[in-house]
């Protein structure tokens, strides 16, 4: 038989059979004359075999071993068990491959139901996609889902949600769902990512009044509920820092700056950075990332307004 015959009996391609020899998977066979490859039913027999343990998902460099280590077996006159234990340890890693990979795609059929039954975005963690459908159930526009979804994607490349940080953000959105403020959260937003760069002062002093006394609330909600740790002793000991573990439109765990230039970019509300991971080096990255990201979608007067409501928002929180 030659290559294309011998492909065609087993099903395979003449470029497959060529990989075999590269790989000393199938000796060479004899040529004729003429120079073609002359193969024999021993040589099908054999691609019929690599076939079927390819099938199975044995590697190539798997079954190269095996059949290797048989015909070592044969030439030592060694018994069937040497061949037998090779055979089981290469069936033994693809059973643990193949459980792990069944555990993975099951894990994505868990994730998928769930993101199917709560109607939530595929593109963010289940932790957050919540809360993105209740900004949308809120009559939030296409633009302040975006700026909210880019970012809590940046805290989620740093922290996995099942994690305290990821888990502060949920909670704080959480209360503002319990205590039907997810309208009122829209609206703050909303109006602010409708300030025009040259809004007034006096335009930022309000909306950010009207934020802190939304924000407030919530926060100290927190407190009493999970225990976020916003104690005036706490607020004070951190006042002379650089960051702060609060939140900005966002999280109680957020990482805002407490000396800003007039104009500096403002913490974004999704920021969720632990107090006691405040000066980690991923929440320093974290915080960079953030800050550039408000840079690129914020104007002055909106990074203004974020400046003040950070401000307002510690003031307040430090009266007790």
């Amino acid at each position: 038989m030659r290559s294309k015959e011998l492909a065609d009996l087993a099903g395979v391609t003449v470029r497959a059979l060529r990989h075999y020899h590269q790989l000393g998977l199938l000796p060479e066979p004899p040529r004729a004359k003429n120079g073609y490859r002359e193969y024999g039913a021993v040589d099908l027999a054999r691609v019929l075999r690599i076939k079927r343990l390819s099938s199975l998902g044995i590697s190539l460099q798997q079954v190269a071993e095996m059949l290797a280590e048989e015909q070592d077996s044969a030439g030592r006159g060694a018994a069937d068990g040497a061949q037998v234990h090779t055979t089981d340890d290469a069936l033994a890693d693809l059973d643990r491959e193949l459980a792990a990979q069944i555990e993975h795609l099951q894990r994505k059929r868990r994730i998928i139901a769930e993101l199917r039954e709560r109607a939530i975005d595929p593109d963010v963690p289940p932790v957050f996609g919540e809360h993105l459908a209740r900004l949308r159930g809120a009559g939030a526009s296409s633009g302040l889902v975006d700026y909210e979804r880019s970012g809590l994607l940046l805290v989620d490349r740093f922290f996995d949600e099942s994690s305290e940080e990821a888990e502060a953000v949920s909670q704080f959105f959480e209360l503002a769902g319990e205590a039907g403020s997810v309208e009122a959260y829209v609206e703050f937003n909303e109006r602010m990512l409708n300030l025009p760069p040259d809004a007034s002062d006096e335009e930022c002093e309000r909306l950010a009044d009207d934020f802190v006394s939304f924000m407030v609330p919530i926060l100290k909600l927190g407190c009493e509920k999970h225990g976020w740790d916003l104690s005036a002793e706490k607020i004070k000991g951190l006042s002379c820092s650089p960051d702060f573990p609060f939140s900005l439109q966002g999280s109680e765990n957020a990482r805002v700056k407490s000396e800003r230039p007039k104009n500096g970019s403002a913490s974004s509300k999704s920021r969720a950075v632990a107090a006691e991971s405040s000066f980690s080096e991923e929440g320093q990255v974290l915080d960079l990332l953030l800050d550039l990201y408000d840079e690129e979608t914020l104007n002055d007067a909106q990074r203004r307004m974020n400046d003040l409501v950070v401000r307002g928002i510690l003031s307040e929180l430090a009266k007790g």
